[in-house]
């Protein structure tokens, strides 16, 4: 039998660290063609909770958190999977331009060549530590990428006391969790100044911590806020539309590509 070097380096390399799909555990693939498609299925569209908590910002998000969508943010966040960041930027990068799209205060500062200021959601010191990054910080400035001097990522918000994790908590116990928990980082208060701003996060449940995030922008003194998220937990939120999320625009990546093309 003829040795085929580079099939069987790759071979080796499976057989002492096995890699499976993180959407479907389909092995020899870390992300396969048919959990891509049903990732990218889904237009970006307004979502609300059901019920809506006072002072959430106009909300866009991607697909419904479950199935191959669940599978792999949970893969994302708490398995070790950092590679699926690259999987998962395409679908934020839609969401993030219909929320563009959609907001006039925000698409007018852009095109008057200033920028819109993007905030990830804050990440616990725990959490972090034990990702080796703040996830979603990596996730938004992935999405931004070559637009990143119109669409500066800045970690401008942190968490000023402890909080518990808010997976099973429903949503009394989520707001209660968060309320007054989010500030605004002192040395970027003068920045954030009657500028428009965008929030995100990875997954909207309850909307609890989108509300307490948009708060403590408000309180620092921030232009309009919209936030976006990568997905919706569907069984508490509603969509705009009667059908599901649609799309605010024909192309996922159009008014970025606007924006990179103004740099």
């Amino acid at each position: 039998m003829s040795w085929r070097p580079w099939e069987d380096v790759l071979a080796l390399v499976e057989l002492a660290a096995p890699t499976q799909c993180a959407g479907c555990d389909r092995p020899q693939s870390r992300w396969c063609g048919r959990c891509d498609r049903e990732l990218l299925r889904a237009r970006p569209g307004r979502w609300s909770p059901t019920p809506c908590p006072p002072g959430l910002p106009p909300t866009w998000s991607g697909p419904a958190y479950d199935g191959v969508v669940r599978q792999a943010v949970v893969a994302w966040k708490d398995a070790g999977r950092a590679d699926l960041t690259a999987v998962l930027a395409p679908v934020l990068r839609g969401v993030l331009s219909a929320a563009l799209e959609g907001s006039p205060e925000h698409r007018a500062d852009l095109a008057a060549g200033h920028p819109v200021l993007v905030l990830p959601a804050p990440s616990g010191r725990g959490s972090t530590r034990r990702r080796g990054e703040h996830r979603v910080r990596a996730l938004a400035l992935a999405a931004v990428g070559p637009a990143r001097s119109r669409l500066p990522v800045l970690d401008g918000l942190r968490l000023a006391r402890a909080v518990v994790d808010q997976a099973g908590l429903g949503a009394d116990d989520r707001a209660r969790n968060l309320c007054g928990a989010v500030r605004v980082r002192d040395r970027l208060v003068s920045r954030l100044q009657g500028r428009p701003c965008v929030l995100v996060d990875d997954v909207v449940t309850t909307g609890a911590t989108l509300q307490e995030c948009a708060r403590a922008l408000r309180a620092a003194g921030c232009g309009p806020v919209v936030a976006v998220t990568l997905a919706a937990t569907r069984r508490h939120t509603r969509s705009v539309g009667p059908d599901g999320p649609t799309a605010s625009t024909d192309s996922h990546a159009a008014p970025l590509q606007n924006v990179r093309g103004a740099d």
